[in-house]
């Protein structure tokens, strides 16, 4: 695979095309980039795990806005929630029938398509957020899909979380792959939130007709660990996480020091969900002051990196942020745009801190009860600076430059378009400055603005499903 994009412009596409690094798309693969020419190309490793799970993510969240409250609204588009939501729900099955072939090998990732090499636990974090169409499949029930989506997805969700836990878990982190310590602090936990998802919602009320119909016996013997089993790894890395907390920073400092890309910041909090939910729900009296703990920590860590007075810009966050006395700093002169909006989907998406719901903890409503709109006026920032300075071309590009929002490399990646298609499912309502269409009758600034998001969204998922995907 061919190293990260660079600041010069295209520089990702050049040198996979002069080194002979990449082919052109055929069926049966996932993209890494478009040429210049608006041409799918592979890298000459093969379709990547990391690429192919992002596209399912994206496929996820396009396809459960397109019901009729949301994108498929009369006042926005309502053909939308017919032919083409089941169209995206069949094109999701198809892609995840591909990944289980192209990618699973007994319960381990591979890192590309052909090769032997185990993926690393960023390609295990994007891909645990397939149980967020698992869970969603009651919006495609009269579409005939209800039984598809909620029962194809299972063997893999079942492997993976079997393998993370039982094989790659060890003292307090997921090991292997050659990651770095924060690599495999930050995405692994990310990676183990999907298990907790899965016991919480087994136990809580809106659960009682999915997850909740199996004992947790049943549910064990499908994820390979029990809900103690869980509680103890969780225990673990919240070990490790306040061996690795300085206080004066306000982050974990391990083998890169007080600095972390924005993306493995994302992963982090949302991996402190299910940590501290388990912890809280399910742990002893020393864990729920453990879960106390582990939530505080998000709450700092999103509002340093969130704070209107801090990294933040009209058109983004720098790629890599240094902590200092509490305080987040730029790290970098360049905004990673796949990384940002993995942030905001990490933060927003699915069992995420800002999720709360009867049957949960409810620590950080009641610990930060100002978080979540702090969170949503910064949301707002950032997709309004979306709209001004990303979205000049038709999709957004790899990088801008942190100094003054110009764009600095216009590739388009598969891991962006994705990255960009969730953020803004899973995060534009979380302030005031969109909303659904529902609320635009009285307010045509909120509907344009909302439109101009929706219809940005819309052309990202598109070039995802129609263009970097191939699995006809």
């Amino acid at each position: 695979m061919m190293a990260a994009t660079t600041r010069f412009g295209g520089t990702l596409i050049a040198a996979l095309s002069l080194a002979g690094g990449a082919a052109h798309a055929d069926t049966g693969t996932v993209a890494q980039t478009l040429d210049r020419d608006g041409q799918p190309l592979v890298s000459v490793d093969g379709a990547r795990a990391e690429d192919t799970f992002a596209a399912l993510g994206a496929l996820t969240v396009k396809g459960r806005l397109m019901r009729d409250s949301e994108m498929g609204h009369e006042g926005y588009r309502p053909e939308l929630a017919g032919d083409p939501m089941q169209a995206v729900g069949e094109r999701w099955l198809d892609l995840l029938d591909y990944a289980q072939g192209a990618f699973l090998d007994q319960g381990r990732l591979r890192a590309h398509v052909g090769g032997e090499d185990e993926a690393g636990p960023a390609a295990y974090a994007e891909a645990g957020y397939l149980y967020h169409m698992h869970h969603s499949a009651g919006r495609f029930e009269d579409l005939g899909l209800y039984d598809d989506l909620t029962h194809k997805p299972g063997p893999m969700i079942s492997q993976l979380e079997n393998h993370l836990v039982n094989t790659r878990h060890e003292d307090g982190r997921i090991d292997g792959a050659d990651a770095s310590d924060a690599e495999a602090f930050a995405y692994g936990m990310d990676a183990l939130h999907a298990s907790a998802y899965a016991w919480v919602r087994q136990d809580k009320p809106g659960g009682a007709d999915d997850m909740g119909q199996l004992d947790l016996d049943a549910l064990a013997g499908w994820l390979g660990h029990s809900r103690d089993d869980l509680v103890a790894v969780a225990r673990a890395v919240a070990d490790r996480a306040d061996e690795a907390w300085d206080a004066d920073a306000g982050v974990y400092v391990l083998d890169e020091g007080a600095e972390w890309s924005v993306d493995q910041l994302g992963a982090m909090l949302r991996g402190h969900k299910g940590l501290y939910e388990m912890l809280a729900l399910y742990g002893d009296d020393d864990d729920q002051e453990r879960a106390e703990t582990l939530a505080d920590r998000a709450a700092a860590i999103t509002t340093a990196v969130l704070d209107g007075h801090g990294p933040l810009r009209d058109w983004g966050l720098p790629a890599r942020l240094e902590f200092v006395d509490g305080r987040a700093m730029a790290a970098s002169d360049e905004v990673d745009v796949g990384g940002q909006w993995r942030f905001v989907h990490q933060v927003t998406g699915g069992f995420s801190i800002l999720r709360e719901r009867d049957g949960t903890s409810g620590l950080m409503g009641e610990r930060h009860p100002e978080l979540e709109q702090k969170v949503g006026r910064a949301l707002d920032r950032m997709f309004l600076g979306a709209l001004e300075y990303q979205l000049d071309g038709d999709y957004v590009p790899a990088r801008l430059d942190h100094g003054d929002g110009s764009v600095s490399d216009p590739t388009v990646t598969t891991r962006a378009a994705a990255a960009f298609v969730q953020a803004v499912g899973n995060g534009y309502r979380a302030g005031d400055a969109f909303d659904r269409p529902g609320a635009w009758d009285d307010d045509a600034e909120l509907a344009e603005r909302s439109e101009a998001l929706y219809d940005a969204m819309l052309r990202h998922g598109e070039l995802v499903s129609s263009r970097l995907v191939r699995v006809d």
